[in-house]
């Protein structure tokens, strides 16, 4: 259990929203509750300029902080990295676009800065990972539920919070993570406490300190605040 909470890293996508990815408001107000105590990073899946705008806007706690497309971005205090290897991230885009797969880019994609996005049912994403695999191009591979993410290797929402805790000088030891899904698998390993909704697969909700209750996605994010706010309490 923590010792110490510094900062509350959170997703997005099914995690603040409803099924349907829009802003669940009851979950906005929770984790503005919480971050009068504590600065909250929102960790998306979502192009940078999507996910600064969600924190400019929805104002989780006052600083403007957080990491965007799988931890290929990452934000703080007016500033902004890209982290990985973009000239391979050049290579999969002019395969991708010169191929069937062009079809299925995510509309968001022109405002993506490192990963890829497509969105496509099960069996050509099998496809399309091998086709990948085979040309020796080296990513990383993972899906929000949403869509399927493509990253230079070694870019993911770990790698990326554990520069956002470089920057802010935060120990991730003392940082609580919440979300719902495996590309959260990674921030949860690299955090002090984990915390996964009731919608997550149960290959996630395996891997976690704790599964709230509810109906899940942005209805049971006030839970998972709740275990926060009565961690605090106890710190």
């Amino acid at each position: 259990m923590l010792e110490k909470l510094d900062l509350v890293a959170v997703d997005v996508d099914g995690t603040i929203t409803h099924e349907d990815p829009y802003i669940h408001l009851g979950a906005v107000k929770a984790l503005r509750s919480l971050g009068e105590k504590v600065p909250i990073a929102l960790v998306t899946g979502n192009p940078f300029p999507i996910a600064y705008a969600l924190s400019v806007y929805l104002r989780p706690s006052s600083r403007v902080i957080g990491i965007a497309e799988n931890g290929g971005v990452v934000y703080f205090e007016g500033k902004h990295r890209l982290l990985g290897n973009l000239d391979v991230m050049k290579k999969v885009k002019k395969f991708i676009e010169n191929s069937d797969y062009r079809k299925y880019i995510s509309k968001d994609s022109e405002f993506r800065y490192v990963d890829l996005a497509l969105r496509m049912d099960p069996t050509t994403q099998e496809r399309l990972i091998k086709d990948i695999l085979s040309r020796g191009l080296d990513v990383e591979i993972t899906t929000s539920g949403y869509a399927l993410h493509i990253m230079p290797k070694g870019v993911n929402k770990g790698t990326g919070l554990l520069s956002l805790c470089e920057e802010l000088g935060i120990d991730p030891r003392h940082v609580a993570a919440i979300g719902d899904s495996h590309n959260d698998l990674e921030m949860f390993s690299v955090v002090g406490l984990s915390i996964a909704l009731p919608n997550a697969p149960r290959e996630v909700k395996e891997r976690v300190n704790v599964v709230v209750g509810g109906p899940g996605y942005g209805y049971s994010l006030p839970l998972a605040i709740k275990v926060l706010r009565n961690l605090l309490s106890s710190l």
